[in-house]
């Protein structure tokens, strides 16, 4: 029996609650850099996924307008190997508003692909060829634009434009 001494049990010490909060802060410190990568990896993707929708819209136009296409009207590219492509000049028929022959409908389609869909994309430029394949004609669309400032943030050193390719037979 101790009866001249006191034991007092009150809680946590000062230094305790500090050294609890400096590794709560490092956790979280951990969870806010995760967070910020995946929030650059979702915009990479949803830029992708912007393009993926963009190509298939276009091969969907031009399936639409097959003779065209099998003609070589739909025939586009601005791709750049740097800087910002140029936009190709309006057609001087609106289908959206009026009636259009095959010919009018592609230079249509493409300037609006070109200029409201791909143009969306970071330096986002595009082109459309289509070459005979047997009774078929094969339809190649290639959409390129500049991923390097996600890809940066992630550690990627990549300077190069991405590109997404896709090939359709009519």
């Amino acid at each position: 029996m101790n009866i001249g001494k006191k034991t007092h049990a009150y809680g946590f010490s000062l230094f305790e609650v500090l050294v609890a909060l400096v590794i709560l802060a490092i956790g979280m410190l951990g969870i806010a850099r995760m967070l910020m990568i995946a929030h650059k990896s979702n915009s990479s993707s949803y830029v992708k996924q912007q393009s993926i929708q963009s190509a298939y819209d276009i091969v969907d136009r031009i399936r639409a307008n097959r003779q065209a296409a099998v003609n070589g009207n739909y025939a586009v590219n601005n791709i750049v190997a740097s800087g910002a492509p140029s936009l190709p000049s309006s057609p001087s028929t609106n289908c959206d508003s009026s009636n259009c022959n095959a010919s009018q409908l592609a230079s249509y389609d493409t300037w609006h692909w070109l200029s409201t869909s791909v143009s969306q994309l970071p330096n986002g430029c595009g082109s459309i060829t289509t070459a005979a394949s047997g009774i078929n004609t094969l339809v190649t669309v290639t959409i390129q634009w500049d991923d390097s400032p996600n890809q940066a943030t992630l550690g990627e050193a990549n300077s190069n434009p991405t590109q997404l390719i896709i090939q359709s037979e009519l």
